[in-house]
Protein backbone atom coordinates (compact mmCIF):
# COMPACT_ATOMS: atom_id res chain seq x y z
CA UNK A 1 0.00 0.00 0.00
CA UNK A 2 1.39 3.26 -1.17
CA UNK A 3 1.71 6.41 1.84
CA UNK A 4 -0.34 9.12 0.40
CA UNK A 5 -1.97 11.80 1.78
CA UNK A 6 -5.52 10.40 2.49
CA UNK A 7 -8.01 11.17 0.07
CA UNK A 8 -10.36 13.59 2.16
CA UNK A 9 -7.15 16.28 1.12
CA UNK A 10 -7.88 15.44 -2.78
CA UNK A 11 -9.22 18.64 -3.57
CA UNK A 12 -6.67 20.52 -1.99
CA UNK A 13 -3.97 18.31 -4.20
CA UNK A 14 -6.28 18.70 -6.80
CA UNK A 15 -6.27 22.80 -6.67
CA UNK A 16 -2.37 22.82 -6.24
CA UNK A 17 -1.79 20.41 -9.30
CA UNK A 18 -4.83 22.28 -11.65
CA UNK A 19 -2.16 25.54 -10.53
CA UNK A 20 0.71 23.48 -11.97
CA UNK A 21 2.41 23.98 -15.62
CA UNK A 22 2.42 20.18 -17.21
CA UNK A 23 5.73 20.32 -17.85
CA UNK A 24 8.36 21.85 -15.05
CA UNK A 25 12.28 23.04 -16.36
CA UNK A 26 14.91 21.83 -14.67
CA UNK A 27 16.08 24.26 -12.53
CA UNK A 28 19.73 25.31 -12.25
CA UNK A 29 21.71 23.70 -9.17
CA UNK A 30 20.32 20.38 -9.78
CA UNK A 31 22.80 17.32 -10.37
CA UNK A 32 21.98 14.30 -12.58
CA UNK A 33 24.81 12.21 -10.59
CA UNK A 34 23.36 9.38 -9.14
CA UNK A 35 25.13 8.91 -5.63
CA UNK A 36 27.01 5.97 -4.77
CA UNK A 37 24.01 4.58 -2.29
CA UNK A 38 21.53 4.76 -5.26
CA UNK A 39 19.46 2.04 -5.53
CA UNK A 40 21.05 -0.08 -3.19
CA UNK A 41 18.64 -2.14 -0.71
CA UNK A 42 18.49 -0.84 3.02
CA UNK A 43 17.83 -3.28 6.25
CA UNK A 44 14.35 -3.54 8.38
CA UNK A 45 14.51 -3.10 11.74
CA UNK A 46 11.99 -4.26 14.36
CA UNK A 47 11.87 -0.31 16.66
CA UNK A 48 14.17 2.65 16.78
CA UNK A 49 17.09 2.54 19.25
CA UNK A 50 17.81 5.50 20.97
CA UNK A 51 19.99 8.14 20.07
CA UNK A 52 18.84 11.39 20.87
CA UNK A 53 20.32 12.46 24.40
CA UNK A 54 18.01 14.14 27.12
CA UNK A 55 18.49 17.94 26.95
CA UNK A 56 20.63 18.03 23.58
CA UNK A 57 19.49 20.19 20.30
CA UNK A 58 20.01 17.88 17.06
CA UNK A 59 19.28 18.74 13.22
CA UNK A 60 19.63 16.68 10.29
CA UNK A 61 21.58 17.90 7.44
CA UNK A 62 20.23 16.25 4.10
CA UNK A 63 22.59 16.62 1.16
CA UNK A 64 20.27 15.89 -1.96
CA UNK A 65 21.70 16.41 -5.88
CA UNK A 66 19.72 20.08 -5.65
CA UNK A 67 21.31 21.37 -2.73
CA UNK A 68 21.21 21.25 1.07
CA UNK A 69 18.03 20.88 3.72
CA UNK A 70 18.89 21.12 7.44
CA UNK A 71 16.44 20.26 9.38
CA UNK A 72 15.76 21.05 13.38
CA UNK A 73 14.41 18.40 15.22
CA UNK A 74 11.58 19.42 16.61
CA UNK A 75 11.58 16.68 20.34
CA UNK A 76 8.42 18.48 21.34
CA UNK A 77 6.18 18.20 19.42
CA UNK A 78 7.35 15.36 17.33
CA UNK A 79 7.23 12.79 20.31
CA UNK A 80 8.98 9.53 19.30
CA UNK A 81 9.46 10.43 15.65
CA UNK A 82 12.96 12.58 15.56
CA UNK A 83 14.48 9.80 17.26
CA UNK A 84 12.78 7.49 15.03
CA UNK A 85 14.11 9.00 12.11
CA UNK A 86 17.31 10.06 13.78
CA UNK A 87 18.05 6.36 14.64
CA UNK A 88 16.85 5.50 10.67
CA UNK A 89 20.02 8.53 9.50
CA UNK A 90 22.38 6.84 11.94
CA UNK A 91 22.06 3.63 10.53
CA UNK A 92 22.53 5.47 6.20
CA UNK A 93 19.22 4.21 5.39
CA UNK A 94 18.47 7.67 3.66
CA UNK A 95 21.27 7.47 1.62
CA UNK A 96 20.58 7.08 -1.80
CA UNK A 97 16.96 6.97 -1.51
CA UNK A 98 15.18 9.79 -3.53
CA UNK A 99 12.09 12.42 -3.91
CA UNK A 100 9.58 10.20 -5.88
CA UNK A 101 6.50 12.51 -5.88
CA UNK A 102 6.41 16.45 -5.70
CA UNK A 103 3.49 18.47 -6.52
CA UNK A 104 3.75 21.92 -7.43
CA UNK A 105 2.29 24.00 -4.62
CA UNK A 106 1.85 21.10 -2.16
CA UNK A 107 4.54 19.24 -0.66
CA UNK A 108 7.35 17.10 -2.18
CA UNK A 109 7.54 13.53 -0.59
CA UNK A 110 10.50 11.50 -0.55
CA UNK A 111 12.33 8.90 2.24
CA UNK A 112 10.86 5.48 0.51
CA UNK A 113 13.20 2.77 0.46
CA UNK A 114 10.99 0.85 -2.60
CA UNK A 115 10.96 4.65 -4.48
CA UNK A 116 7.35 3.94 -5.34
CA UNK A 117 5.59 5.01 -2.08
CA UNK A 118 5.02 1.93 -0.72
CA UNK A 119 7.99 1.31 1.55
CA UNK A 120 9.36 2.01 5.22
CA UNK A 121 11.48 0.55 8.20
CA UNK A 122 9.32 -2.32 8.99
CA UNK A 123 8.30 -0.35 11.85
CA UNK A 124 5.72 2.80 12.99
CA UNK A 125 6.02 5.22 15.67
CA UNK A 126 3.06 7.55 16.75
CA UNK A 127 3.82 10.83 17.56
CA UNK A 128 0.40 13.26 17.14
CA UNK A 129 0.38 16.62 17.07
CA UNK A 130 -2.09 19.06 18.77
CA UNK A 131 -4.85 19.51 16.69
CA UNK A 132 -3.89 23.60 16.61
CA UNK A 133 -0.66 22.99 15.00
CA UNK A 134 -0.67 25.06 11.31
CA UNK A 135 1.99 23.37 8.96
CA UNK A 136 4.91 26.03 7.69
CA UNK A 137 6.48 25.95 4.29
CA UNK A 138 9.75 24.24 5.10
CA UNK A 139 7.97 21.82 7.91
CA UNK A 140 8.87 17.95 7.40
CA UNK A 141 5.97 15.96 8.76
CA UNK A 142 5.31 12.13 8.11
CA UNK A 143 3.18 10.36 5.41
CA UNK A 144 0.81 7.74 6.14
CA UNK A 145 -1.83 5.38 4.93
CA UNK A 146 -5.62 6.73 5.17
CA UNK A 147 -6.24 3.79 8.07
CA UNK A 148 -3.13 4.54 9.69
CA UNK A 149 -3.61 6.57 13.18
CA UNK A 150 -3.00 10.15 12.95
CA UNK A 151 0.79 10.83 13.76
CA UNK A 152 2.08 7.66 12.21
CA UNK A 153 5.31 7.68 11.37
CA UNK A 154 7.83 4.87 9.06
CA UNK A 155 10.36 6.55 6.80
CA UNK A 156 8.42 8.63 4.27
CA UNK A 157 8.07 11.65 5.36
CA UNK A 158 7.09 15.05 2.87
CA UNK A 159 7.86 18.46 2.78
CA UNK A 160 6.01 21.49 3.20
CA UNK A 161 6.74 23.29 -0.21
CA UNK A 162 3.67 25.85 -1.08
CA UNK A 163 0.51 27.51 0.75
CA UNK A 164 -1.64 24.57 -0.09
CA UNK A 165 0.47 22.19 1.91
CA UNK A 166 0.07 24.38 5.24
CA UNK A 167 -4.11 23.97 5.06
CA UNK A 168 -3.49 20.38 5.69
CA UNK A 169 -4.88 19.28 9.27
CA UNK A 170 -2.77 18.46 11.42
CA UNK A 171 -2.93 14.90 11.65
CA UNK A 172 0.45 14.24 10.31
CA UNK A 173 3.81 14.19 12.55
CA UNK A 174 6.22 16.40 12.67
CA UNK A 175 9.81 15.61 12.37
CA UNK A 176 11.29 19.53 12.44
CA UNK A 177 11.50 22.55 10.30
CA UNK A 178 13.93 23.87 7.57
CA UNK A 179 13.81 27.65 7.93
CA UNK A 180 17.26 28.73 6.94
CA UNK A 181 17.44 30.54 3.30
CA UNK A 182 19.78 27.81 1.73
CA UNK A 183 17.49 25.18 2.80
CA UNK A 184 14.22 27.19 1.27
CA UNK A 185 16.04 27.49 -1.78
CA UNK A 186 16.61 23.72 -2.21
CA UNK A 187 13.36 23.22 -1.56
CA UNK A 188 12.13 25.96 -3.95
CA UNK A 189 14.44 24.06 -6.41
CA UNK A 190 12.83 20.23 -6.03
CA UNK A 191 9.35 22.05 -6.26
CA UNK A 192 10.18 23.64 -9.30
CA UNK A 193 10.25 19.97 -10.61
CA UNK A 194 6.69 19.56 -10.36
CA UNK A 195 4.97 17.63 -13.23
CA UNK A 196 2.09 16.04 -14.49
CA UNK A 197 3.44 13.51 -17.24
CA UNK A 198 2.38 10.66 -15.18
CA UNK A 199 -1.12 11.49 -15.38
CA UNK A 200 -1.30 10.63 -11.99
CA UNK A 201 -3.85 12.59 -9.88
CA UNK A 202 -2.16 12.36 -6.27
CA UNK A 203 0.89 13.81 -7.89
CA UNK A 204 4.06 12.76 -9.97
CA UNK A 205 7.51 11.95 -9.67
CA UNK A 206 9.92 14.91 -10.37
CA UNK A 207 11.03 16.18 -14.03
CA UNK A 208 14.60 15.15 -12.92
CA UNK A 209 15.14 12.28 -10.52
CA UNK A 210 16.26 14.24 -7.15
CA UNK A 211 18.50 11.86 -5.02
CA UNK A 212 19.58 12.35 -1.11
CA UNK A 213 23.25 11.82 -1.14
CA UNK A 214 23.72 11.59 2.37
CA UNK A 215 21.58 12.46 5.66
CA UNK A 216 23.29 13.16 8.76
CA UNK A 217 22.50 13.89 12.40
CA UNK A 218 24.40 16.53 14.12
CA UNK A 219 24.12 18.42 17.82
CA UNK A 220 23.25 21.64 17.54
CA UNK A 221 25.37 23.85 19.96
Amino acid sequence: MRLRLPLLLGALIAAAIAASPAHAANPAGCSSTKPAAGGKSKASYKKPGTVLAKGKRYAIVMNTTCGTIRIALDRKLGGPIPNSIAFLVTKHFYDGLTFHRVVAGFILQGGDPRGDGSGGPGYQVVGALPSSYHYKIGDFAMARTQNAPAGSAGSQFFVISGVQGTTLPGTYGLLGHATDSASLATIKRIAALATLACGDSQGCPPSKKVWIITARLVTVA
